[in-house]
């Protein structure tokens, strides 16, 4: 019995050491030696170099003489020249006095001319590494040069890094603008030849405060791994990720309908708000020519109401038949946009090579051309779900059609 308490007691106090270290701060210590960094941005110097722009976490000091954190900017910027990017990270962190940390990253910048002139597998391969970044960081490209969208104040966020992140997930998620790309996206891609993606672009914007938005994406081509003259501007950007089934949430504004050439207002339009949408795209040969079609089905509600109304069957029907044929029109006209870009971003090809690889053998070389004369087909289907809480009758009558 007493070698059963002995036993028992050297269990619990084993129990007890190894709760004790699972529970301690033991990096505390190391916590000095890092500068983590938030947000990377990459620019290409005027001699083909690397111009790499860091930002940095500065957290406040819990250990001051007062127990109160240290007020102002939670960040820093330090920018380094160099041949190779772990050149210049290595210069950063020279000027920092502590080794970079790169796990805590939100976003990774490349200008539009680093990302046209050198291949992005290039550019990758240090964060590809064992430097610690997480395979989610946002990769974007930025009108000019990357570096300064690092200089804006963050609007919301404690950093801009943070907020990049953000800005990039409420456009794919709310607006349909842009589409999700992470490092660990582009790692997979780069291994694919003939694979293409879609980088969402950024624009800063001249005002008061300076702000960022996604006004739309880049085309990133491999294996060249670099972007093209085409892009992808925000008017057909939710067309396009309705086709590749990757629009989460968005507006469709519809035009109003009237017998004269004069709209009831200068903007004047209903909108429909898409809460769900599914996509279909099937690829048939005809005449030796690529035979697309696509078909949507989109649930949502009244978004805005400015000159119908939906009170009947009939006037629920005409307002589904609008939405509809608004977005038949839209996609249409987007997809013919690409198609003269020669740009299967609708991953048409990637189809094919799996439900058809001895047609792909066939079409493979080429690709690009006979995508461009590709017939397409497009249905869609509507279905509202809600008119809100005027049941369909818009807030101001709108004048009658003469």
């Amino acid at each position: 019995m007493m070698k059963r308490y002995v036993r028992l007691g050297i269990q619990l106090l084993l129990y007890g050491f190894v709760v004790t270290l699972l529970g301690g701060c033991w990096d505390k210590n190391e916590l000095t030696q890092w500068g983590f960094v938030q947000a990377v941005a990459i620019d290409q110097t005027d001699k083909g170099g690397y111009l790499v722009t860091t930002q940095i976490y500065r957290p406040g000091s819990s250990e001051s003489r007062n127990n109160k954190a240290t007020k102002g900017i939670s960040y820093l910027t330090i920018s380094s020249e160099a041949s190779t990017i772990s050149l210049a990270a290595a210069h950063i962190s020279g000027k920092l006095g502590r080794k970079l940390q790169w796990s805590h990253m939100r976003a990774l910048l490349i200008s539009e001319k680093m990302a046209a002139n050198r291949n992005m597998g290039e550019i990758l391969d240090f964060f590809s590494r064992s430097q610690g970044p997480r395979g989610a960081v946002a990769v974007m490209t930025t009108e000019g040069e990357a570096g300064r969208f690092l200089l804006v104040d963050p609007v919301i966020e404690n950093t801009i890094g943070q907020q990049m992140k953000t800005v990039e997930a409420m456009s794919n998620a709310l607006t349909g603008m842009a589409s999700k790309v992470s490092l660990l996206d582009l790692n997979i891609l780069a291994q694919s030849p003939r694979s293409l993606t879609l980088l969402p672009h950024l624009r800063l914007l001249r005002q008061e405060h300076s702000l960022f938005i996604i006004d739309g994406m880049n085309i990133l081509r491999f294996p060249t791994g670099t972007i093209d003259q085409g892009f992808i501007s925000a008017e057909i950007a939710d067309s396009i990720l309705m086709i590749r089934g990757e629009f989460k949430e968005g507006l469709v504004t519809i035009p109003c309908e009237s017998t004269t050439a004069k709209l009831h207002a200068p903007s004047g339009g209903d909108s429909y708000w898409i809460s769900k949408l599914q996509s279909s795209l099937h690829v048939s040969s005809m005449e030796d020519r690529p035979f697309i079609e696509i078909h949507l089905e989109v649930d949502g509600k009244v978004g805005e109401m400015s000159c119908s109304s939906i009170l009947t069957k009939e006037d629920h029907q005409l307002f589904i038949n609008r939405i509809e044929q608004t977005i038949h029109k839209d996609t249409i006209e987007a997809i013919q946009k690409v198609q003269k870009m020669k740009a299967d971003v609708m991953l048409v090809g990637q189809k094919i090579k799996r439900r058809s690889p001895r047609l792909w053998k066939k079409w493979s070389e080429g690709w690009d051309e006979r995508f461009s004369q590709a017939k397409v087909s497009v249905t869609v289907r509507a279905r509202l779900t809600d008119t809100g809480m005027n049941a369909g009758s818009p807030m101001a009558v709108p004048p009658d059609n003469e």
